[in-house]
């Protein structure tokens, strides 16, 4: 109970660092604000941690980074802890194992590294676990909603029973080193298929286990180097990062999903530019037919041009509601085409000229939360890896044909016809039975304060079965106290077919808070 109050205080300060860092106008207090929230997340490790990490990418280019030490962190364990700690692990003392072992690690959101030596010579990295990391990170999926707001807010919308379920899956496998060094080594037996070279760690398996880890160290530079190296050694990197990336997708059906600055390394082997991956704790296996169904946007659009059904049914397939797509018919072509513009463009494409989330914000326009709120959970760790992808092409400034790099254009389809899609699938996406027709569009959460609109966000209807993580927690005891029941009112209006009216309203001094279905 002790170490619950603990933390709930620690992620209560958490809080009002953050909105210290929001309240401020860029300039030295606001710096300052933001190396106190760095400093808090630094401190609490697991979930708020790898939040973190995720914003250390907006600072590779930037003189002063403030979220980039978090990626190589002060230890949690001191060198006396760390040294009984793996020695308990190991069943012994550590010079029977090492002939050197640095009493200073480096720390990281789950666990903390140490450089050694084993004895026959070998430079390895030993990754052993924050004590008490597994309990904490239960509690922090539990304040996941607030948690993401510096990275998407997944409040707003999202379905946050079913991302806290593939968040969670994603961190307790993280938490078992067995299941990094599978998904390690399966990496390397799959990255031997590749025609471009990377380099990974080799795990030592006399020396690991579930809550110790022990690889072959690799040595490299970090993006904010290899960003100056020159432009031919850039342009081999960034073909090397798209085919990686999208043999993952349409052959392997795997990806390395945390792409952070701190897991990447760039080198040279045999004189060629490579890149390095390090950290396989979160590794994401894309399903048959998503795999399929994002190999169908592509081929649809080097093709021809697809038009809205032929769209429907690829985001359908990947696990998009039927229902809202609907609604979305005459937008969907324009977000198929600002989706797939690097394969559909001849030659080598720059990113930087891209503007997706321009382009994507024209297309939707007021609809935009609308359909991001109507993706599979599954996809949370795909869109991390690509958003990885496109930062570190930006960063590299090396334009790559796209089409040639994936496999496109050589006719790598392992996952991308339509026979195999619908036979993963069990049922062609074209023909997917229809949900049950919703009878409003929109569910509307409105706040006014003084005569002031001080929130007014607008979501599918569907989104009103999240209705107890979508409403301000500051309100919730209100609501509680006027016996207003959030789960009672979301089940009522899934029964009735989210039936157009008013859900609830609170009136709470000047404030007034109303939700409704239109």
């Amino acid at each position: 109970m002790n170490a619950t109050l603990k933390r709930t205080a620690q992620l209560g300060l958490l809080a009002r660092d953050l909105a210290g860092v929001r309240a401020r106008r860029p300039g030295p207090a606001r710096d300052v604000a933001r190396r106190r929230l760095v400093d808090r997340l630094g401190l609490l490790h697991g979930l708020p941690q790898k939040i973190g990490q995720l914003l250390a990418f907006s600072e590779i280019e930037a003189s002063d980074p403030v979220f980039t030490r978090l990626t190589e962190n002060e230890p949690t364990l001191s060198a006396p802890a760390a040294r009984a700690e793996v020695a308990r692990q190991l069943g012994g003392p550590l010079d029977i194992f090492f002939s050197a072992f640095a009493p200073v690690g480096i720390s990281a959101s789950i666990g903390q590294v140490h450089r050694a030596t084993l004895l026959d010579g070998r430079t390895v990295a030993v990754k052993i676990q924050h004590p008490g990391i597994a309990d904490t990170v239960e509690f922090d999926l539990r304040a996941l909603g607030w948690l993401t707001a510096p990275v998407g807010d997944l409040r707003r919308g999202f379905d946050l029973k079913a991302y806290r379920a593939e968040i969670g899956e994603s961190l307790r496998r993280e938490l078992d080193y067995r299941c990094e060094a599978a998904s390690l080594t399966r990496f390397g037996e799959l990255g031997r298929t590749l025609r471009s070279t990377i380099a990974l760690p080799t795990v030592v398996p006399a020396l690991s286990g579930q809550h110790l880890l022990t690889t072959t160290w690799l040595q490299g530079e970090s993006l904010a180097t290899a960003r100056l190296w020159p432009a031919a050694d850039r342009a081999a990197l960034s073909a090397s990062l798209v085919e990686l990336f999208f043999t993952g997708v349409f052959a392997w059906g795997l990806l390395h999903a945390d792409p952070h600055p701190g897991n990447y390394r760039f080198l040279h082997i045999d004189g060629r530019p490579t890149v390095g991956l390090l950290d396989f704790g979160c590794v994401k296996h894309v399903p048959p037919p998503i795999q399929a169904a994002i190999r169908g946007l592509v081929d649809d659009a080097l093709t021809g041009t697809p038009d809205a059904d032929s769209i429907r049914a690829r985001f359908i397939q990947m696990g998009f509601d039927p229902a809202v797509l609907a609604r979305l018919a005459a937008k969907l072509p324009a977000v198929g085409a600002a989706l797939t513009t690097p394969f559909t463009t001849p030659g080598k494409f720059d990113v930087a000229q891209w503007h997706l989330r321009e382009r994507l914000g024209e297309a939707l326009g007021d609809d935009r939360m609308t359909f991001r709120t109507a993706g599979p959970p599954e996809m949370i760790f795909i869109l991390r890896a690509f958003q990885g992808l496109l930062h570190y092409l930006k960063i590299l400034d090396a334009p790559v044909d796209w089409a040639a790099a994936s496999g496109v254009a050589t006719g790598l389809r392992a996952c991308g016809d339509r026979e195999f899609s619908e036979r993963q699938a069990g049922t062609p996406a074209a023909t997917l039975p229809p949900s049950p027709p919703m009878l409003s569009e929109t569910l509307h959460i409105c706040v006014v304060e003084n005569g002031t609109t001080k929130v007014a966000l607008t979501f599918g209807a569907g989104a009103t079965d999240n209705l107890p993580d979508l409403v301000p927690h500051e309100l919730r005891s209100r609501l509680a106290e006027r016996a207003i029941n959030l789960v009672t009112i979301a089940a009522d209006a899934k029964r009735r077919r989210y039936a157009p009216g008013e859900l609830f309203s609170l009136a709470d001094g000047a404030k007034l808070v109303r939700v409704w279905l239109a």
